[in-house]
């Protein structure tokens, strides 16, 4: 064997042995990728199902919880609920969202007119920032949140008396294909907490199991 054959040769080897580092180191990142999250940072899932005296309304609430390294009696953590309710056989779903410290006020049944008491309260609004998160990111969805009197934030589905177009039931194609929600004050004021970030897969498996929470 010649110089010049003995060569290329080691040219072709070096060439073969690149290739196969590449191929694997690709695979270790896509298998890296695919690898679920460390228990630690895997969220809580609570569920509740009742049916209020007064209104008649059957609901499920699905409440997702941010695991913190704080002392549970010390700190309430971030929390994304998803409420379905059943109305006399129509299906609503409302949204509620806490950036942590407040307690969950569990179902509130809707303002019911009285005579005494004819008009609606009126909750201030917020602005959320919404970003959904996958194999790609949504661009930022800025939309109007209720600030009930609990201190949770409400979704304001859209509708009459509502400057969002869109309603929760919208927003779930969103969840179903990027299940990463990124939230955030749109315009932050000094003391209001930073963005949080909920894996909500564990919230949508439970969701395809409840009736309730189908359109």
């Amino acid at each position: 064997m010649n110089s010049r054959t003995s060569i290329h040769g080691k040219s072709v080897l070096s060439i073969w042995l690149l290739s196969t580092l590449v191929a694997t180191s690709a695979a270790l990142l896509a298998q890296h990728d695919a690898w679920p999250a460390p228990a630690e940072d895997k969220p809580i899932l609570e569920r509740t199902e009742g049916t209020d005296s007064t209104s008649k309304i059957h609901y499920v609430r699905l409440m997702l919880s941010l695991r913190t390294n704080e002392d549970a009696h010390q700190t309430v953590p971030p929390r994304f609920t998803v409420e379905c309710q059943d109305v006399a056989g129509r299906h609503d779903m409302l949204w509620f969202l806490s950036f942590g410290g407040i307690a969950d006020p569990g179902f509130v049944p809707p303002f019911h007119p009285t005579r005494a008491n004819p008009n609606p309260p009126h909750y201030p609004n917020v602005n959320i920032s919404m970003v959904f998160e996958g194999y790609i990111k949504s661009k930022p969805f800025t939309r109007s949140w209720n600030l009930m009197p609990s201190g949770e934030l409400r979704y304001r589905n859209g509708g009459l008396h509502s400057p969002n177009m869109e309603s929760a039931y919208w927003f779930q194609q969103f969840l179903r294909s990027l299940p990463g929600f990124r939230v955030a004050y749109a315009m932050p004021q000094d003391g209001d907490p930073g963005e949080i970030f909920f894996r909500t897969q564990l919230l949508l498996d439970k969701q395809n199991e409840t009736l309730t929470c189908s359109p």
